[in-house]
């Protein structure tokens, strides 16, 4: 079980105290610290770890495995992707405000209905402008599953929840978690 404690860290200089100070003492810079929580595990001591479990090796020494491919429904798409989605990937979907992604991305959750339920989340969009875009394609599935959420902790339960063979999330920027507490850089 993991063991969380908070610092506060200096974001002029880096110094770390187990409190909150006005002034940096090693930087003498004024309301510079911020709380940072600090996540420990058993398994971060290197002295637990076994150092020889994975030493490096040729990459002739590994043997291809058959990939099962779920095909999009959309062809130009799947060739882009080596043939369609691969369990346990990860596709990150980029592009100019306004130019289709979500639409786009509907549309994906609906062509791969046959193989289980899809979570889509999203930190941008109501349920109700996701639904009026799936009204004005023609989608009425009951696979397609709608999370409106930012939390990525309550995402990650979720999708521990449904084990669901496709998630979607709209989009990943505005995701965040409790245990990260450092802004973004």
């Amino acid at each position: 079980m993991a063991k969380s404690k908070t610092i506060f860290v200096c974001s002029e200089c880096g110094s770390e105290s187990t409190k909150w100070l006005g002034k940096c003492p090693a930087c003498n810079s004024w309301n510079s610290f911020y709380e940072q929580k600090i996540v420990e595990s058993k398994t971060n001591n290197l002295k637990d770890k076994n150092l020889n479990s994975n030493l490096p090796k040729t990459l002739n020494s590994y043997e291809t495995k058959e990939t099962i491919r779920i095909e999009t429904g959309f062809e130009e798409l799947d060739r882009v992707l080596g043939g369609g989605l691969v369990k346990g990937s990860l596709v990150l979907l980029g592009g100019e405000p306004g130019i289709g992604k979500s639409t786009l991305i509907l549309q994906i959750c609906d062509k791969v209905k046959g193989e289980g339920k899809v979570l889509y989340v999203s930190g941008e969009e109501s349920a109700e402008q996701i639904k009026m875009r799936a009204d004005r394609l023609g989608i009425n599935n009951e696979q397609i599953l709608f999370l409106g959420e930012t939390d990525i902790d309550i995402v990650n339960n979720a999708i521990i929840d449904l084990c669901p063979k496709l998630v979607i999330i709209d989009s990943i920027q505005t995701m965040y978690s409790e245990e990260i507490t450092a802004a973004a850089r």
